[in-house]
């Protein structure tokens, strides 16, 4: 056992003697784990911390005996309390979430380099067998790991016999918790009526468990690695602040790949988990392939446009609407837009943020614009009206692209889709006496 507890000390990012915080609950568990550690003080400097649930009868007895086992060995000791009344349903989840965030405080309190618990490989079997009956996603699946950020576990390759041997050999006192009984909460029915018939066919039970503990973590770096290829393939693109991926080779892609794909994206800022309910409404949103369907997950847009899935987090285009004198030039975060009267040019600019048009009918202004779903106008070159949202589809301009596409408007007639094409109506002729150079530049 000791052997075991040292080469998993191996594992944290210093060989330095460690300040530990042992989350002790009185239970034989972590009383073990405190005796262990005081007793190989050149392993790590420990402070011991009880956080009362406040939600047995031994609650207090507990905490005596940590406090007296801590005081009569000169062992740092902390107590804290967290305020169960509440709890009504749920009550593992949310005590669990309730006492890591108290132990995470504790920890940079008393400058404690890690927060330590008791999970041994029994409990590794009891974690993995309700993640499974629970469906949770894939990488939760890997159950209990030995280091989660500084969150370590030393005793996770020691089974609870080799705990209780220890617990007699060294006459360690512990508290048994009332609540461990209540076979109505998932984890005590697997501990007691499940594992030990799974025991009766397959007695080192632990070794199957901690086979599917290795095989998803090799699963989950096969799974990262594939996820970084595709990101830096040429079926992925980041420009203006939009993710641009090809619709045709992501949807070909395993379910679990693609939603990693999309995580690592959610996650760039700070990490993002789905939850089950996520996972099932993105799968449906994913199979409908229905071009124009847009879904928000935590303040990113996926939008399934006809070649491409974008990601973006600008959910809301800011409205556009000004009037614009000669001269004058109108600029925000998006574009630069200005127009004046020009004489008529010996040739015509390739760059499509430029454009000369028949002025004639101008009256000293135009109106710059969003573009509306009834919109219409003349293409250049083509005979008829046609509605400006076809045309931008038909010349493969995104659904999001669309949206801050700007009209510049004589009056309600559009004159120029900016940046896209002039309306027949104004464009230049021998005739043409008044003539205007606009200019639109996309930042």
């Amino acid at each position: 056992m000791k052997n075991r507890i040292i080469e998993n000390l191996k594992s944290l990012e210093s060989q330095k003697k460690q300040h530990l915080l042992l989350a002790v609950s009185g239970g034989i568990d972590s009383m073990v784990m405190l005796d262990f550690f005081y007793k190989n003080p050149s392993l790590a400097s420990i402070t011991a911390c009880y956080i009362n649930h406040n939600s047995h009868s031994n609650s207090e007895k507990m905490g005596k005996l940590v406090a007296n086992y801590c005081s009569n060995n000169n062992i740092s000791f902390v107590e804290s309390s967290i305020d169960s009344s509440k709890i009504k349903s749920n009550i593992e989840a949310q005590f669990r979430q309730k006492r890591y965030f108290e132990l995470q405080k504790i920890c940079k309190e008393v400058n404690a380099n890690y927060v330590v618990t008791a999970h041994h490989s029994d409990d590794q079997i009891e974690t993995i067998l309700m993640k499974i009956l629970n469906a949770s996603s894939f990488n939760s699946m890997r159950g209990i790991r030995s280091l989660n950020n500084n969150i370590f576990r030393p005793m996770l390759s020691i089974k609870k016999s080799e705990i209780l041997e220890y617990a007699k050999k060294n006459k360690v006192a512990f508290v048994s918790d009332p609540t461990n009984e209540d076979t109505t909460l998932t984890r005590n029915f697997l501990r007691k009526k499940v594992i030990p018939l799974l025991e009766n066919i397959k007695p080192n039970l632990y070794k199957p468990f901690d086979d599917f503990q290795e095989k998803t973590q090799d699963m989950k770096e096969l799974l990262s690695f594939t996820t970084d290829e595709f990101i830096k393939s040429d079926d992925m693109r980041f420009s203006q602040n939009i993710y641009y991926i090809n619709k045709e080779r992501f949807l070909t892609l395993p379910f679990l790949l693609k939603i990693n794909i999309i995580k690592r994206i959610l996650s760039k800022d700070a990490q993002f988990y789905f939850s089950k309910n996520l996972l099932a409404e993105l799968s449906v949103f994913l199979k409908k392939e229905v071009v124009g369907s847009e879904k928000i997950i935590n303040k990113t847009k996926i939008l399934i446009d006809r070649d491409c899935i974008l990601l973006t987090e600008n959910l809301d285009i800011i409205p556009v609407y000004r009037e614009v004198k000669p001269g004058e030039i109108i600029e925000n975060n998006d574009f630069l837009f200005h127009w004046n009267y020009e004489k008529r040019p010996k040739s015509f600019l390739k760059d499509p943020s430029f454009e000369y048009v028949d002025a004639e009918h101008f009256n000293n202004r135009l109106i710059i614009r969003n573009v509306d779903n009834d919109d219409t106008f003349s293409p250049l070159g083509l005979s008829g009206t046609k509605r400006v949202n076809q045309y931008l589809t038909d010349q493969k301009v995104s659904s999001i692209d669309k949206k801050k596409t700007i009209a510049v408007c004589n009056e309600k007639d559009i004159v120029w889709v900016a940046g896209k094409q002039i309306s027949n109506n104004y464009k230049l002729t021998k005739k043409s006496k008044l003539i205007a150079k606009l200019n639109f530049l996309r930042k």
